[in-house]
């Protein structure tokens, strides 16, 4: 058993949630614990999700369902999960998406073997049909410098080690919490190192790539000055990086 602990928020009691479990409970090494943090669903999602999993043979994985009092976000949602997870090594995941089964067995080894304190994976990218649309594999390194104008880590793919290096927390803006923990943790630990081949499976929602692509600029401008503090010049500098590769990335 893998000593890993699945960071996974929850809003709402959604269907999908159940298959992303069930790709973490179909790997080939398992994994010690899921923590589902809800971020107080109106709907009881908690308590049905406590219902739903305490039927289910999950093999000695342990799955637990979190609650927060208020609603806060994903990143507050997280990190409920991380301050309460067990394992050494803290991976995430949402309901949205998937992994393939060999994913934790080899980024685990990987980071073994190269002392990694963040590490990721490539990912194929379906729509909400599950048709394949295309892949992403992301450099072999990853630098601050290379993540301020690209954000090239999935979080469905991202696992740090929190035995080793301490636990690190998202902060709590509403968007690109991910990024900024990433940001955080290169900048603490030095580069991330990662997988190029596909070992996960990302939902394209088609909300996510057309009518929000504006918002999620706003919060992409709102990280650099608001939370890195930058100055305008290079704020402007690396949107027009994160601009470009971002159209490069979903086209």
């Amino acid at each position: 058993m893998a000593d890993v602990s699945v960071i996974m928020p929850n809003y709402g009691y959604d269907r999908r949630l159940h298959a992303a479990v069930d790709s973490v409970l179909a790997q080939s090494e398992p994994v010690r614990e899921i923590l589902i943090s809800d971020d107080a669903s109106p709907d009881g999602a908690a308590s049905r999700l406590r219902d739903d999993f305490a039927a289910l043979d999950t093999a000695g994985v342990e799955i637990r369902v979190l609650e927060t009092d208020t609603n806060g976000g994903p990143g507050r949602a997280r990190n409920r999960a991380i301050a309460e997870a067990k394992g050494r090594y803290i991976a995430f995941l949402d309901a949205d998406d998937a992994w393939l089964p060999e994913k934790i067995e080899r980024q685990i080894a990987f980071m073994q073997d190269t002392g990694a304190g963040l590490s990721y994976t490539g990912y194929e990218m379906v729509d909400e049909q599950g048709e394949h649309v295309s892949y992403f594999a992301p450099p072999e390194r990853l630098t601050r410098d290379d993540m301020l104008r690209s954000n090239s880590i999935g979080c469905l793919t991202a696992i740090y080690d929190a035995g080793r290096y301490g636990r690190f927390y998202m902060p709590t803006i509403r968007k690109r919490q991910d990024l900024a923990l990433w940001l955080i943790i290169i900048g603490q630990l030095g580069p991330a190192q990662g997988m190029p081949e596909p070992l996960a499976r990302y939902t394209r929602r088609e909300s996510s790539v057309s009518s929000n692509k504006f918002k999620a600029a706003a919060y992409q401008w709102r990280l650099y000055r608001e939370v890195l503090g930058m100055d305008v010049i290079s704020a402007s500098r690396n949107f027009v990086h994160y601009a470009v590769n971002g159209y490069a990335k979903h086209r």
